[in-house]
């Protein structure tokens, strides 16, 4: 079972919920998702790296590898990362944790 954490914002009375855990969506869709979730600066940090390992490829043959490697890396460290930045994200923008039941 998928724990999840509740959010609440108290001027808008709107409540969001984030997974506690790896996040497929931030590993499969990448800055796309990040944007998708109003995450600009981390949106726009993710597809500066995403940027930089694919201009590694250009490099050579076996820059191509690197390239490959490096980005599925990357990727699986969004994926890891992501809930916990949407979360903090969240907070900053005035969400409030809800107590668990």
């Amino acid at each position: 079972m998928t724990e999840r954490i509740f959010l609440r914002h108290p001027v808008k009375d709107e409540t969001v919920e984030v997974k506690a855990g790896f996040s497929w969506p931030a590993f499969l869709l990448g800055f796309v998702w990040a944007l998708m979730k109003r995450m600009w600066l981390v949106g726009m940090l993710m597809l500066a790296a995403d940027l930089a390992i694919g201009l590694i490829g250009f490099a050579g043959d076996a820059a191509d590898v690197i390239s490959l490697v490096l980005s599925i890396l990357f990727a699986i460290y969004c994926g890891m990362r992501g809930n916990q930045w949407h979360l903090r994200d969240l907070e900053r923008r005035g969400y409030v944790v809800l107590p668990q039941v």
